[in-house]
């Protein structure tokens, strides 16, 4: 069976390539990269029911934003004149791409001989969250709880009641996966975090969520491949609905902050309903665009190859010595440790300054880079991937005495698995989800007497 498998995806592979070198005129460079992300594609709707492969998700929205984005803005005649690509496609992707392609090697290594979520680990999740069924609706009410506080706490404790709040997704996902299959709880949920987004008119966690939740779906239900290409078809069609209506959506909300709830989804509803039933805007110059403009995170990074070092030096791992203790060392030992965000970064290696409220930043290839130039930022990319590799599978060891800890690799992967971050941000988030995993966990056991 899995020879077959193989052979399957070799052969689109092949089929694929023949036709992206015979009929598009692309260069060798462009085809290798989106032969790469097919890869990761076709591997990707394999792997679904077969656990949470994060490494893969990974390397499919970096390979999707680093990769596919620049193709587009380099062939498509849509090149922003200041959010295109300001460097030859050469010098561009003869960086980009073996750096990705190492970045997904480490996170893919076997390290601990954990590979990958083993059947028997997935059977075993049903058993697993139908006996723990109260410390699921422990978990909810703690994410609803840590939700609704948040407006109140001071901003110390902003952060830690946003990694709580992120709970109501796993308690809905052990009930999901329990013998009882409560849907309804999970309707709930996801209703919520709709509200949360349309709220703050930032679509991320919906987008990551609902990827995650895909996963749990196709744990308990077989899917066929015919469906699971369907459901892809339907999912980037449903992102291209989001993005045409989401930059319209945020004007008319961040411009009106007295729009209540119930307004602001009629609104939405009214926005995507108008997309839908003119679809030929979704095309439109402007809109296309757009897209790719937000899709492409490789103008930033080519903004970062071409001000270092000419304008600046190679930091010389100095905001990765940083990031590190950032995340490892508290604030009252390292009192003037670098914070997250992307503004100096963005500020120093592209010589680009961001206005109050607007979000960028060089993510950890641009960052690998601006310290080390190409050949060392390539060789950098490969271990911080077996950096976030170690970590995966020692979740998997585990996972093997505690089948549901396999439902908390959204919990600590969630930022890592944007590529548009830098480090800074990916291990703060990556060191204080895992903090708070031990208190939440040890909290349960020791406070409230009930296994997660």
């Amino acid at each position: 069976m899995q020879n077959n498998k193989l052979a399957y995806r070799v052969g689109i592979l092949i089929c694929l390539a023949i036709v992206l070198l015979g009929f598009t005129g692309l260069s060798l460079w462009a085809v290798t990269g989106v032969l790469f992300f097919s890869y990761i594609l076709i591997n990707l709707l394999f792997g679904f029911g077969e656990g949470i492969p994060v490494n893969l998700v990974i390397g499919f929205i970096a390979s999707l934003q680093w990769i596919i984005g620049p193709v587009l803005s380099y062939y498509t005649g849509i090149n922003h004149p200041f959010y295109g690509m300001n460097i030859p496609e050469e010098v561009y992707f003869s960086y980009i791409i073996p750096g990705t392609f190492l970045y997904y090697i480490g996170l893919s290594l076997p390290i601990f001989s954990a590979q990958q979520i083993s059947l028997s680990q997935v059977e075993k999740l049903e058993d697993s969250t139908t006996s723990k069924t109260k410390g699921a609706y422990y978990l909810l009410a703690v994410g609803f709880a840590a939700s609704l506080l948040s407006s109140f706490v001071p901003p110390v404790l902003y952060f830690f009641l946003y990694l709580l709040s992120q709970l109501k997704y796993i308690g809905a996902f052990y009930l999901y996966l329990s013998k009882s299959g409560n849907k309804t709880v999970l309707y709930v949920v996801f209703a919520f975090l709709l509200l949360e987004v349309l709220a703050s008119a930032i679509f991320h966690d919906l987008v990551l969520w609902g990827l995650f939740f895909i996963f749990i779906y196709t744990i308990k239900n077989y899917v066929s491949m015919p469906k699971k290409l369907t459901y892809l078809a339907l999912g980037f069609f449903m992102l291209l609905v989001l993005q045409t209506v989401k930059y319209q959506y945020r004007n008319v909300a961040w411009t009106n902050a007295s729009l209540g709830s119930l307004a602001r989804s009629e609104l939405f509803t009214t926005m995507v309903f108008s997309t839908l039933l003119s679809p030929e805007s979704m095309f439109e110059q402007k809109r296309n665009e757009n897209t790719i403009t937000r899709l492409n995170q490789g103008w930033i990074i080519a903004r970062v190859m071409n001000y270092v070092p000419y304008n600046q030096p190679f930091a010389g791992g100095e905001t990765i010595g940083n990031a590190f203790a950032a995340s490892l060392l508290p604030r009252f030992i390292a009192d003037s440790k670098a914070t997250a965000g992307g503004r100096e970064n963005m500020l120093r290696f592209t010589g680009i300054e961001l206005q109050y409220g607007t979000s960028m930043n060089i993510s950890i290839i641009g960052e690998a880079y601006a310290n080390y130039g190409r050949t060392g930022g390539i060789a950098f990319m490969f271990f911080i991937g077996m950096l976030f590799s170690f970590i995966l599978r020692f979740i998997l060891i585990k996972s093997r005495d505690n089948p549901t800890l396999i439902l908390w690799i959204p919990f600590l992967f969630l930022q890592v698995i944007k590529a548009e971050t830098d480090l800074i941000t990916t291990l703060n988030y990556l060191v204080k989800a895992s903090i708070a995993m031990f208190i939440v966990f040890w909290s349960f056991r020791n406070i409230l007497k009930v296994e997660i």
